[in-house]
């Protein structure tokens, strides 16, 4: 059975997260009636506070707070350990925090930054659109870099990104698959109007089509879901049933690739003999599933060594906000079949 999260506290109770935060960080400002209806769920739920960052109070100005966006995001999973031993190696100590892909990573932080005070956020996965609006919320004195994601708009002194290019990621996936003779491409991914990465991939396979002249219909040769195993997987059956003529299939993540496979398994279509797949990340996993996944591989480590490198400047002194963007490459395999 799944852990229950904050979020399902909030559910159930009918208050905001953030309120849920502040009644089990024990803040006086929640009134008696809000905290005892959200206790009741706690109990109800049997819900434990993350010892994790309740500890966190113990760990004076030493500690680096790491705010990770999406549960099932194994890209984020893998990159945490190199963030871990980077900030390790800075003298400093992690501490993770995990929410979902739908919150505000900078409201979620702002809770356990009043209560724990880090001397620093690491963002793995982030919305520009939070940082320009909230990044204040967690005070000029907290530093923050997100990785994977730019908040070169956010403008904010100490706040800085390193990603890659996702117009241009997406635009490669779509070259690759072009370049093998597929005409008849879908995509399955985020949902647009939530996630900036998933416009800016759909924006860069529109980009790369239109080039080459294919058409490409989002309404239908478009399935936008959330990024974890059992969506990709639904999304892959949308998408089939949508465009039962498609020929290969755009993941925008390793992870939703792993649930299309299974989905195309299961109406009876072999990859890469009947379909094509590519994915997006360059997870490890994706190099011993078979077939063998073609994926465009985001540069994790470098990435992750990269960004604690500007937090630890920001740290002493140098709030210059710095933005910088990773080249990504093509990860070969066996997903994918050249035709016509």
């Amino acid at each position: 059975m799944p852990l229950t999260t904050i979020r399902d506290i909030a559910a159930e109770s009918g208050f905001s997260v953030s309120t849920v935060s502040r009644v089990l960080a024990g803040h006086p400002d929640v009134s008696p009636s809000t905290a005892a209806a959200i206790q009741a769920v706690i109990a109800r739920r049997h819900f434990a506070v993350n010892r994790n960052a309740s500890n966190l109070k113990r760990s004076g100005t030493t500690t680096i707070l790491v705010v990770v966006k999406g549960r099932y995001n194994m890209l984020f999973a893998a990159m945490l350990e190199h963030v871990q031993t980077a900030i390790t190696a800075s003298g400093h100590t992690a501490v993770t925090q995990y929410i979902d892909e739908d919150d505000n990573e900078v409201a979620e932080a702002e809770h356990l930054v009043a209560e724990i005070k880090p001397r620093g956020v690491v963002f793995l996965g982030g919305d520009a659109a939070n940082m320009i609006t909230d990044a204040d919320r967690i005070g000029p004195e907290c530093p923050a870099v997100v990785l994977t994601n730019s908040v070169s708009l956010a403008g904010r002194p100490g706040v800085s990104s390193i990603t890659t290019d996702d117009r241009a990621a997406a635009r490669l996936a779509a070259d690759y698959l072009l370049d093998n003779g597929h005409r008849r491409i879908g995509v399955i991914g985020g949902i647009p109007e939530r996630s900036i990465i998933s416009r800016h991939r759909q924006e860069g396979v529109i980009a790369a089509m239109g080039v080459r002249g294919v058409p490409f219909d989002v309404h239908t040769q478009y399935a936008g879901t959330r990024f974890s195993l059992e969506c990709g997987y639904e999304a892959t059956f949308q998408l089939l049933d949508d465009v039962p003529d498609v020929t290969a299939i755009y993941a925008m993540s390793d992870i939703m690739a792993l649930g299309a496979l299974r989905a195309l398994h299961e109406r009876g279509l072999d990859v890469p003999g009947d379909i094509s797949l590519i994915g997006h990340d360059g997870i490890e996993l994706a190099s011993y599933v078979v077939p063998k996944l073609v994926t465009i591989r985001q540069p994790q480590e470098v990435m992750a060594s990269r960004g604690i490198e500007i937090l630890m400047g920001h740290l002493a002194g140098n709030s210059d906000p710095v933005e910088e963007f990773e080249p990504v490459t093509v990860v070969e395999g066996e997903s994918v079949k050249p035709i016509g």
